[in-house]
C-alpha cells in the first residue's frame, strides 16, 4: 500500500494528503517494501525541500513498526512509485495550464472559510435591518423604542465590522497568492463595508422622525424604511454578487484540496 504525505512548511510538519500542487514536497510510503521516497514538485523551492528533509525523521518516527529505508531521488523511481506520482500530478494539471492561482494548501483552506464569512455577515446585517418591517405600524409610521432602535443599528454595524475582518484576510491572501480577482473583490468589499458603517453611525440622524416622536419612542415613515432597506440592499449587492461568483468558481476549482 502506498501512502502520500505533504510537507506543511508553515507548521514544519508532514501531513497525509491525497493531492499535490506543483510547489509541494511529497513523501511516498511503500508499506509493503518498507521504503520511504522523497519527491519534490517541479515548482518547489530548495529551502522548502531542505526543511522537509530535516523533518523526515519525524515522519519516520510515526511508523515504529516498520524498518524504513529512506530514498531521495528526482527521477528513476520504481514504476509503481512513478505511477503514483503521475496520478498525484493529474490533480495539478490545471495549475500547469495557469488555471490554479492558489499555490498553498493553507491559503486555499483559510480562503474557503473567510470568503464564506465575508458573504454571510453582510446578509445577516441586512436581515437584521429587515426586522424593521415587523415594527408596530401606526398611521403609515413605524413605531420603535429608542432601545430597540439602538440595538438594531448596533448589530448591523457589528456584522459589517466582522465583514471587514474577513475581507482583510481575503485581501492578504490575494496579495500573497498574487490573485488579482481576490484583491479587487476584497478591496471593494472593505471600502463599501467601511462606507456602510459610517452611514449607519449616523444613528438617529438616519431618519426624519415624525411628529409625536419622543426621546424614548420614535416614529419613522414606512416609505423611509423601504428606501433605507432598498439602498442598503443595492449597495451590499455591489460586492456580494462578485464574491458569490468567486465563491462558486473557487469551490469548483479547489474543492479537491479543501476536503
Amino acid at each position: 500500500m502506498l501512502r502520500t504525505f505533504i510537507f506543511n512548511e508553515s507548521k514544519s510538519h508532514w501531513i497525509e494528503e491525497d493531492g499535490v500542487l506543483l510547489h509541494d514536497i511529497c513523501a511516498i510510503l511503500d508499506e509493503e517494501r518498507e521504503i520511504l521516497y522523497l519527491w519534490s514538485g517541479p515548482k518547489s523551492k530548495k529551502s522548502k525541500f531542505r526543511k522537509g528533509y530535516n523533518q523526515i525523521k519525524e515522519l519516520i518516527s510515526n511508523f515504529p513498526e516498520l524498518n524504513l529505508q529512506f530514498v531521495m531521488a528526482k527521477k528513476n523511481f520504481p514504476i509503481e512509485i512513478q505511477n503514483k506520482i503521475d496520478v498525484l500530478l493529474e490533480s495539478a494539471k490545471s495549475e500547469m495550464d495557469n488555471k490554479l492561482q492558489f499555490s498553498r494548501f493553507t491559503s486555499i483552506r483559510i480562503f474557503s472559510i473567510s470568503i464564506i464569512g465575508a458573504i454571510l455577515f453582510p446578509i445577516l446585517s441586512f436581515l437584521n435591518l429587515s426586522t424593521s418591517l415587523f415594527w408596530t405600524v401606526s398611521n403609515e409610521n413605524y413605531q420603535v423604542t429608542s432601545t430597540i432602535y439602538d440595538i438594531w443599528i448596533y448589530y448591523s454595524i457589528l456584522f459589517y465590522t466582522i465583514t471587514i475582518v474577513f475581507f482583510s484576510i481575503n485581501l492578504i491572501i490575494g496579495i500573497i497568492e498574487s490573485e488579482n480577482q481576490v484583491i479587487l473583490f476584497s478591496l471593494i468589499g472593505v471600502i463599501i463595508s467601511v462606507g456602510l458603517i459610517l452611514y449607519l453611525n449616523q444613528d438617529i440622524f438616519l431618519f426624519l422622525f415624525q411628529a409625536g416622536s419622543t426621546q424614548t419612542q420614535f416614529l419613522i415613515l414606512q416609505n423611509d424604511i423601504f428606501i433605507f432597506l432598498f439602498l442598503n440592499l443595492g449597495v451590499m449587492l455591489i460586492f456580494e454578487i462578485p464574491n458569490i461568483y468567486k465563491l462558486i468558481s473557487f469551490f469548483k476549482t479547489y474543492r479537491k484540496f479543501i476536503f
